[in-house]
């Protein structure tokens, strides 16, 4: 048994809408439902689209609708209309990521030599008087060492930020364990989609309005009158064709008589109104022109307009033309543009980075819904499309940017935090292999070597040691601290006590 398909109209359906569904449907019979006035449906060139598509699908549509007026204008277009749906008729058509460095302390330790005091023990005799001795030598030692000048040393390592450049390689075919050779593995994500894009028509046609009506005169040259049913057809000698609007009767002919005397035959003569067969000018046509009777009354009768027909009437209507076609080409492209850039954003996954160099799309061929010619003021057209997006694992990314950090670092520096960021990305390639190029920073710090500092400063006045540290690029400032009257630096290190403030 054939299946049936019931769509119900709503308020806000659009004709598009309504022909995908038709078109969508799986059965074999359409029935279109509406228990109140749809605007659609109340278009003729809608039910002309409706029944046109319906027609190519091999499917037959009816409409079981309430509204009068579409009922009669679907009528008139020759599609089926029923008065509700039967029982059996229920089935309906419905940048920066953390990367672990090698950690460091620096603390203020003091310079000096802290000597541990010999156990004294136990004399008797002149072994007392000798330890007495040397205790005393002892303590006047250590006092001389206590209050001989020292000096201390605050020195505030440099901070700046280290920029650095890489070059690489990047592609689909790379593992991460060649990450540190600067070759980097590439992620592909690839998605299939289709566009639908809708322009105004440009193309105007002009077609019949209303038809040509007008009267014709039949003429009976037999001896019996003859009866000319509704709808017969006349002609012009040119195949222009009208037909009869009522039934008439053609009287016989007669004999006219002077005194008795037969003087001629007088034909009989009826007049009726035709229309034409097509609407529009075409059938206004100028007296005389309709000259022919379609049919075996063709035999005994003639016809004749003795006046011209001028009431019918055309106008102009949209239709599809080559350029509406290809202007909805161009537009789908641009449209497609724009949406892949959004799309492709979608498509990264999270702790990786998109490279838009090599975001790849493909655009289909554009197949337009409604043909050349069709009557309508709206184009649509569909574009399908697939696009492929490379994105880079960030964490492979920022592996490669430590690698190249260390490489790259200035002498006497090292990195302050985990942090790199990157500053540019550049690629130049496809998605099997593509040359990258990358700028990143990270936040240096100054390694303090506190012998090499010594002896850049041992036994030098202060202002010649602040200029001698001057030179060191990894020291930012030194301040200096101690006795007041202390000119110089101490030639001993265990006078100097050097400080170096932590990083916060």
């Amino acid at each position: 048994m054939a299946r049936t398909d019931v769509i119900p109209v709503e308020k806000d359906e659009t004709a598009q809408g309504l022909i995908r569904k038709v078109r969508d449907s799986l059965g074999t019979r359409v029935i279109i439902f509406s228990d109140s006035r749809i605007p659609v449906l109340r278009s003729e060139i809608n039910l002309r689209l409706l029944n046109f598509y319906s027609e190519e699908e091999g499917k037959e549509l009816v409409l079981v609708v309430k509204d009068r007026y579409v009922r009669r204008l679907a009528k008139n277009l020759g599609i089926k209309v029923e008065d509700k749906i039967e029982e059996a008729e229920t089935g309906f058509y419905q940048n920066q990521l953390p990367m672990e460095l090698n950690g460091f302390t620096r603390e203020a330790v003091s310079v000096g030599d802290e000597r541990v005091p010999r156990p004294i023990r136990s004399f008797s005799g002149g072994r007392l008087v000798m330890a007495l001795v040397f205790t005393f030598f002892s303590l006047l030692v250590a006092t001389y060492f206590l209050f001989r000048p020292k000096v201390n040393i605050i020195i505030h390592p440099a901070s700046k930020e280290h920029l650095f450049s890489a070059g690489g390689k990047v592609g689909m075919g790379y593992s991460e364990r060649e990450i540190t050779k600067g070759v980097l593995p590439l992620k592909v994500v690839e998605k299939q989609d289709e566009l639908t894009v809708s322009i105004s028509t440009s193309g105007r046609k002009r077609v019949g309005y209303l038809p040509a009506k007008g009267m014709v005169v039949f003429i009976n040259s037999g001896v019996n009158p003859i009866i000319v049913p509704k709808g017969t057809m006349v002609s012009t000698k040119g195949g222009l064709s009208f037909f009869t609007t009522k039934p008439v009767v053609v009287p016989k002919k007669s004999t006219n008589y002077v005194q008795g005397i037969p003087t001629g035959e007088i034909y009989g003569q009826a007049e009726v109104e035709v229309e034409a067969t097509e609407k529009g000018t075409i059938g206004n046509v100028e007296k005389q022109m309709i000259s022919k009777i379609e049919g075996h009354l063709a035999n005994t009768l003639h016809v004749a307009n003795f006046k011209s027909f001028t009431s019918g009437e055309d106008k102009l209507v949209p239709i599809v033309e080559e350029q509406d076609i290809l202007r909805a080409e161009e537009e789908a492209k641009r449209q497609l543009e724009l949406k892949a850039k959004d799309e492709v954003q979608a498509m990264v996954e999270e702790g990786y980075l998109l490279l838009p160099e090599l975001v790849q799309t493909e655009a289909g061929k554009v197949r337009p819904e409604q043909p050349i010619g069709t009557e309508t003021s709206t184009l649509s057209v569909r574009l399908s499309y697939k696009v492929k997006t490379a994105s880079l694992n960030k964490t492979h990314l920022y592996k490669w940017f430590e690698h190249n950090l260390y490489q790259t670092l200035p002498d006497g520096f090292l990195p302050i935090t985990n942090e790199i960021t990157c500053r540019g990305i550049k690629v130049n390639g496809d998605l099997k292999q593509a040359d990258i190029s990358v700028q990143a920073v990270a936040k240096v710090r100054g390694k303090i070597d506190r012998q090499k500092i010594f002896k850049a400063v041992a036994g030098k006045s202060l202002l010649q040691a602040k200029n001698s540290l001057a030179d060191f690029p990894e020291i930012g400032f030194v301040e200096f601290s101690g006795n007041n009257d202390l000119k110089r630096i101490p030639n001993h290190i265990f006078q100097v006590r050097m400080i170096v403030p932590s990083e916060k």
